[in-house]
């Protein structure tokens, strides 16, 4: 099972947390946690929640970090704590990449791939619509 970290300003990731019981009610949100950093946290303060949460969730195969913004501060704290095979990051979130990840975290075992499944969730889930239905 891989341990998921949603790291973002302040409540946007409550809004994900509930798009995904949206989609997956009554499944819970198991072996993840959910981080709003506000503006007046420090950067130092800010790496010491997400070690927390790391620390809290005890996944031996591994822990998915996904951040909202890349070069912000939740990415840039959450960054400094990658560990090869341990501790992945994606950053970009959006709601493709969330569910892809709430739906198959507890079902596999291999940080590095589950880590690219997901982000080839978000990108796919990225479409340029110019002309109506047909």
């Amino acid at each position: 099972m891989i341990g998921l970290i949603i790291v973002t300003h302040e409540t946007v990731g409550e809004a994900y947390r509930k798009l995904a019981n949206h989609f997956f009610s009554g499944m819970g949100m198991a072996k993840t946690a959910l981080l709003g950093i506000s503006p007046d946290e420090g950067h130092d303060d800010v790496i010491g929640r997400i070690q927390g949460s790391i620390r809290e969730l005890d996944c031996p195969d591994g822990v998915l970090v996904l951040a909202d913004i890349f070069g912000a501060t939740p990415c840039n704290a959450a960054r400094k704590l990658v560990v090869p095979g341990k501790v992945a990051m994606l950053t970009g979130l959006n709601a493709p990449m969330m569910v892809k990840a709430v739906q198959y975290h507890t079902q596999t075992d291999d940080l590095l791939l589950f880590a690219a499944q997901v982000k080839q969730a978000a990108i796919d889930g990225i479409l340029e619509i110019t002309r109506p239905p047909e």
